[in-house]
């Protein structure tokens, strides 16, 4: 069986997988043209966030049996395209999970002191100690919108820091027995969870359901002077409406890993990064060592099973 590697792995994903007895090969920086015309020589593809797996390519991929993501989001794969053709598909949102949430804790905090605007204001030569008073996370109110492998993991690191945790996802039978286990509150609705949070953090995936989950209307519900992480997918949020929301006071502060153009394109997204009260990260959120290990030993196990699976 053949897999195709569209994107850079670790070198120890290739091994687990080539003493396993499959041949990897690796098409990187390829066209989508490109893609379409090789994909039918082989059983898997292996892709991270660059490479789209668009229907076309799933239908021109006569031997595909698996296509597994290197990480968490599948919105660069047409999921129900290859779900009409049984196509499994495959992601590893636990071995990302971590250095997501690290991260996000990373931005708030940052957030919380400016701290690149004070860095910057060393930097620049300028002694500005008491131009910089910040806010401190303990015993702020802060609102995670989704508990899954990511969320859940904020939710019990922001307790720790002894942080008032408020939660919420949709299935909320699941909602509420997840928070109980870590000891915070969950929330009946999103709107009640933005008008009672001072930090709001978001965590789910992007889907036709998640599409500007957090948009121009909800946004107003938010406390003046409140703060927004989002490591999700930028489409989670009505991006235009971020601007607003920071013109006039809602937001104090605003972190995003995620963006609408990876790399960003148009106007507005830039005036967005660039604002003074905006810290803005070219999507880093899986970017560690440990994240980057553990992606390659689950990817290729699971990748493995599923081809075996598909042989017999």
């Amino acid at each position: 069986m053949k897999i195709l590697v569209c994107d850079p792995m670790p070198e120890d994903f290739k091994k687990i997988l080539e003493d396993k007895g499959y041949e990897v090969c690796y098409l990187l920086k390829q066209s989508s043209s490109t893609l379409k015309e090789v994909i039918s020589e082989y059983d898997a593809v292996v892709v991270r966030s660059s490479t789209k797996i668009t229907s076309d390519i799933i239908e021109a991929g006569s031997k595909l049996k698996v296509i597994a993501r290197a990480g968490a989001g599948l919105d660069n794969i047409d999921v129900e395209a290859a779900n009409k053709k049984g196509i499994r598909v495959i992601n590893v949102p636990e071995a990302v999970a971590n250095a997501v949430a690290e991260l996000t804790l990373g931005l708030i905090l940052s957030l919380l002191r400016s701290l690149p605007n004070a860095v910057e204001s060393l930097r620049m030569a300028r002694w500005e100690k008491h131009t910089f008073i910040g806010r401190e996370l303990a015993g702020m109110t802060v609102g995670v919108v989704g508990m899954g492998n990511i969320g859940s993991l904020v939710a019990k690191k922001l307790l720790a820091l002894g942080a008032n945790v408020i939660t919420y996802r949709r299935n909320k039978l699941l909602l509420e027995s997840d928070s109980a286990k870590i000891g915070a509150r969950s929330a009946k609705s999103l709107e009640e969870l933005l008008k009672v949070s001072e930090i709001v953090t978001l965590h789910v995936p992007y889907t036709k359901e998640t599409h500007h989950l957090l948009n121009s209307k909800n946004i107003t519900l938010m406390q003046k002077g409140s703060y927004l992480v989002n490591t999700s997918r930028a489409w989670v949020v009505e991006g235009k409406a971020l601007i607003k929301a920071l013109s006039d006071g809602t937001f104090e502060g605003v972190a995003i890993d995620v963006h609408y153009n990876e790399p960003p394109q148009e106007d507005w997204e830039w005036q967005l990064i660039r604002h003074p009260k905006v810290i803005a990260t070219p999507h880093i959120g899986a970017q560690t060592w440990e994240a980057r290990t553990r992606t390659s030993i689950l990817l290729a196990e699971k990748l493995a099973y599923e081809l075996q699976k598909a042989k017999s």
